[in-house]
């Protein structure tokens, strides 16, 4: 049974879109929200109603490189948990830069784990550096480089990664051979930068009401 996850960075306000988007499609996700980083941020109110129908991360106060500060990470989670009256159970590393300092300081602060941006990954290892399959973000040859090695190890075709939507079905694809996790990731802000609705909306539609998957939150992944 394939275990199907996403997960969502940095708190903008187009969350609120991509949360109608993944609940058409009866996705979970985990949504990883600043306090102060995006300038069209969520407020608190939009934050506590996302809290319903999703599972809400912590992603510091303002997206340091936490290899040089380490504070934002206890403080992030009793933002969050003041605001929602909730326990903040996962930890998502800004811009995915971390060491071992970071990680021991994440565990300290209680989290049940913390997300990395480590691509091409369907198996979890360590709850405190899990990585993601694929990134909702368009083919470019930088991020070819950076996605296609580890998509080929998962078995996705060269000829697929000329388009996104073919390169992502390929990756589910071959995550639902191996088993594991799918994990979806992405930015809200990016998505509407590079007019990406329309093919993660026909990704969603692709991944979705499988009889052979479970859709669960970060969380839910390592509980």
């Amino acid at each position: 049974m394939l275990k199907v996850t996403t997960s969502w960075d940095d708190g903008d306000a187009l969350d609120t879109r991509l949360s109608n988007l993944l609940l058409r499609y009866s996705i979970k996700g985990t949504f990883y929200i600043t306090k102060n980083y995006r300038l069209k941020r969520l407020s608190d109110e939009e934050i506590r109603e996302l809290s319903v129908q999703h599972e809400i991360g912590a992603h510091t106060l303002t997206h340091p490189d936490l290899r040089n500060d380490q504070t934002e990470i206890r403080e992030s989670k009793e933002w969050l948990e003041n605001l929602l009256g909730l326990e903040v159970k996962m930890f998502c590393y800004p811009k995915g830069r971390y060491n071992d300092l970071v990680v021991k300081k994440v565990k300290e602060a209680g989290f049940l784990g913390a997300r990395t941006t480590e691509l091409g990954k369907v198996n979890i290892t360590n709850p405190y550096i899990m990585p993601i399959t694929i990134q909702v973000y368009p083919v470019t040859w930088r991020s070819f480089k950076q996605r296609g090695p580890g998509l080929r190890n998962l078995g996705v075709s060269i000829f697929s990664m000329y388009s996104w939507l073919n390169m992502s079905k390929s990756a589910f694809d071959s995550a639902l051979r191996r088993g594991g996790v799918f994990h979806l990731y992405g930015h809200s802000w990016e998505i509407e930068k590079y007019h990406m609705w329309n093919q993660l909306e026909k990704l969603l539609e692709y991944i979705s009401y499988r009889t052979d998957c479970v859709y669960v939150t970060n969380s839910e992944l390592i509980q």
